[in-house]
């Protein structure tokens, strides 16, 4: 059990899960949407984001054992505490239960065509993890818009098979805000996918991979994203500005747990030179990610002051 657990890297289960969580009842229910799904069919669309994102962990650790034994041999699941054969198996049906929970929600709602999603988005995690990763940027790209699409999907679902002519400028002005947290999810993560390039260069190497630290060097790789965050940190700020700086909680909350630890990998970046300090940075990012995701949460505190 412990193995499985680790496999499906449950942390990143467990971020995706509360990723649609807070969005229904930190900005949807607040905002005062009935959403289009009941308890169960929620239950379907959670199980189906969230087996999606275990099955993806799995299948991308079988493909990379041979740079894990680089990088990270004493993390090494696949071989070591489970049989790629076994891996793959529990891949599968994982991908197939996911599958089958998106194909009874859209039928559930009379919108078949919407299982299609669940369908493209087990197909690009498997290129993902066979090719699309091993390309300069591409990978990088790839499952950065895969994590926006955790925040779109959910919108996507509670908000399209219900909307009326009542309803669409309301519907238009919630799936704006979503639109703008998925652009800052997929921002973050793309810096922390570049991050975790620059600790991983010695096994992508190895596994002859082309990231952004083999084809610049880790050193002007690391530069490059401080250049890259320096544009984010702009974006927020310029966001915090327009729309959220006379709310004191927000602005708090956006300037001291998520630009603050932005500006501190940014500077870190410029003297990050060993395995250890891009790991910490890496992990530092993902924090930001989750206080991001959280965020969202902070119109349901707009809505009990109010």
């Amino acid at each position: 059990m412990s193995t499985f657990f680790k496999i499906i890297r449950w942390p990143n289960v467990l971020l995706t899960i509360l990723t649609q969580l807070v969005i229904v009842y930190g900005l949807l229910i607040p905002y005062g949407v009935d959403p289009a799904l009941n308890w169960w069919q929620l239950l379907l669309l959670i199980s189906a984001t969230g087996l999606l994102t275990a099955s993806g962990n799995i299948i991308n650790d079988i493909y990379d054992v041979a740079i894990d034994q680089v990088n990270k041999p004493e993390k090494l699941l696949v071989t070591k505490s489970i049989s790629e054969s076994s891996a793959y198996n529990l891949y599968f049906v994982l991908t197939v239960l996911a599958v089958i929970c998106g194909f009874v929600l859209s039928n559930s709602l009379n919108k078949p065509i919407l299982s299609s999603i669940f369908i493209g988005v087990a197909f690009v995690l498997y290129l993902y993890a066979s090719s699309l990763k091993a390309m300069l940027l591409i990978g990088n790209l790839v499952i950065s818009l895969l994590v926006a699409l955790v925040i779109l999907i959910t919108g996507i679902f509670e908000l399209f098979p219900s909307i009326t002519a009542e309803t669409q400028i309301g519907y238009k002005f919630l799936m704006e805000r979503l639109l703008e947290f998925g652009l800052m999810a997929f921002l973050i993560n793309l810096v922390r996918e570049w991050v975790k390039d620059c600790e991983d260069v010695n096994g992508d190497k190895a596994g002859d991979r082309n990231t952004l630290a083999i084809a610049l060097g880790r050193s002007r790789a690391a530069k490059f994203i401080a250049f890259f965050i320096i544009g984010i940190l702009i974006l927020l700020g310029w966001y915090v500005y327009e729309y959220i700086y006379l709310n004191d909680i927000a602005t708090y909350y956006f300037v001291f747990l998520i630009m603050g630890p932005l500006l501190f990998v940014m500077i870190k970046l410029w003297s990050a030179k060993s395995q250890k300090e891009f790991h910490i940075l890496s992990t530092v990012l993902k924090v930001v990610l989750l206080f991001g995701i959280l965020s969202i949460g902070i119109f349901r505190i707009n809505y009990y002051l109010n």
